[in-house]
């Protein structure tokens, strides 16, 4: 008996703790939340803080669009290691970075020297980043060994990869991808509020085409209806009386439908908390399969030279975007300012 009041003990005590924890867990993801969605207010329209219950109408679009940006996070690879040694090993490195030096000016870049003059005392020999860059395909006319001859003109594709650049540096991976959540849910908001600022600018013109429009048949409307010795004669008033009178109604119908979720803060609010809603319709990830020699020449999958390269690229509606990649890479590599000043002496010619 008393062994059943000591299970029965120690399970209440693990039940306990597991409701501590689930209820912990639970108000540190509504703090996240409540916190991105004051960030959210901030961009697109302060003034919503005056309707009651703006946080409750945002919180669960605002909540789905931090999972979905934890989600995209945690599908984009790495961390692959970035040093000389990856870029003769790799062939994911090797087709990212034209040449060794590269390597080593994109992790010398603002977004290092900013976080380690952050973090002069940081510990740990390694630094996390995501990489971005765009690939571009390019056709050509280049040289094939076939057999035992080598054969000219011919037709080639190549896939480069530019603009390279880091996000989120930090000293470890999980730290590394905290970072990037805020910047990722910045950049959804901003393509939503883009489509709002889209809309206020139609409505603007159409309301400005509108005044014009009225203001000329105020103009006409004398005219048509009375006697005009100077001018043409009533009846050329009288269509254009009637072609102004059809141009505002038509421009009329077309601000209704323009201002249609915009009459007011309220329907403002309605309309964000809508584009809000489905942030995989504007951003999105989309793996990439090709096959890469080491001059990053596309080639089919019989060729023995090749190797296959996976990428996670993003998409923006029908638009590509960049290849992402996490990475790893050793604080040595990272340029002094001594070592930068001689490269751009080098670049100039001095």
């Amino acid at each position: 008996m008393q062994g059943l009041r000591n299970r029965s003990s120690l399970w209440l005590q693990e039940v306990r703790s597991r409701l501590r924890v689930r209820g912990a867990e639970q108000r540190l993801r509504s703090s996240r939340v409540q916190v991105a969605i004051e960030r959210i207010v901030d961009q697109a329209n302060p003034a919503l803080r005056g309707l009651g219950g703006y946080r409750r109408k945002l919180f669960p679009v605002v909540e789905r669009l931090l999972e979905y940006t934890d989600e995209l996070l945690a599908r984009i690879p790495g961390p692959t290691e970035l040093d000389p040694a990856t870029w003769s090993s790799d062939p994911l490195v090797n087709a990212l970075f034209g040449d060794i030096g590269r390597i080593r000016q994109v992790v010398s870049g603002p977004p290092v020297r900013a976080w380690l003059e952050a973090h002069p005392f940081a510990d740990g020999e390694d630094l996390y980043a995501l990489l971005a860059v765009m690939p571009e395909e390019r056709h050509q006319l280049g040289m094939e060994l076939v057999g035992d001859h080598v054969q000219r003109d011919v037709k080639q594709t190549t896939l480069s990869f530019r603009d390279h650049e880091l996000f989120g540096v930090a000293d470890s991976i999980d730290e590394a991808r905290r970072a990037l959540v805020q910047p990722a849910v910045d950049l959804m908001v901003s393509i939503a509020i883009g489509e709002i600022v889209a809309q206020e600018e139609r409505i603007a013109a159409l309301e400005q085409a509108l005044r014009m429009l009225k203001l000329k048949l105020k103009v006409v409307n004398p005219r048509a209806a009375g006697l005009d010795l100077v001018l043409q004669g009533s009846g050329q008033h009288l269509a254009e009386q009637e072609r102004l009178r059809v141009c505002v109604e038509e421009t009329e119908r077309d601000l209704a439908d323009a201002s249609r979720g915009l009459g007011n803060i309220e329907q403002y609010l309605e309309r964000l908390v809508q584009l809000l809603s489905h942030p995989e319709k504007d951003v999105a990830l989309e793996t990439m399969e090709v096959r890469l020699d080491r001059m990053n020449i596309v080639r089919d999958r019989y060729d023995p030279e090749a190797q296959l390269i996976r990428l996670v690229r993003a998409r923006r509606a029908d638009r590509p975007g960049r290849v992402a990649q996490f990475i790893r890479f050793p604080r040595r590599l990272v340029l002094s300012a001594d070592e930068r000043l001689s490269a751009v002496e080098r670049h100039l010619g001095m």
